[in-house]
């Protein structure tokens, strides 16, 4: 799905709403929380930045990794799986699912 070339991050997100059915620019706003126009302007060239907050939004609703979003780097599949197991998590226990994905990114380990 994804191209071997390089790409800027305006060309992932149009890349990812492309390759996904029923996503559009006006899904991909609503879900993220943004208006329309905010990336619609992005996305023509009209901005040339977004805050990372912003790129997280986006990412999310995407359901690609922030990371690959932004950076062009890793997997965006493999987050997505993540992302949408994450979001399944009630709101309550997110903070501590949180830290215990961030313990064990510091020591492999859950503990």
């Amino acid at each position: 799905m994804w191209q071997s070339h390089p790409m800027g991050m305006r060309e992932r997100i149009k890349a990812t709403i492309e390759a996904k059915a029923g996503m559009s620019i006006r899904s991909v706003s609503l879900a993220a929380g943004l208006s329309d126009s905010l990336l619609s302007k992005f996305l023509k060239g009209d901005n040339d930045s977004m805050t990372i907050k912003t790129a997280e939004k986006l990412a999310a609703a995407l359901e690609v990794d922030p990371i690959w979003l932004i950076f062009g780097e890793g997997d965006p599949d493999q987050a997505a799986d993540l992302s949408a197991l994450f979001r399944r998590i009630p709101s309550e226990n997110q903070e501590q699912a949180r830290r215990v994905l961030e313990t064990f990114l510091r020591t492999g380990t859950d503990g």
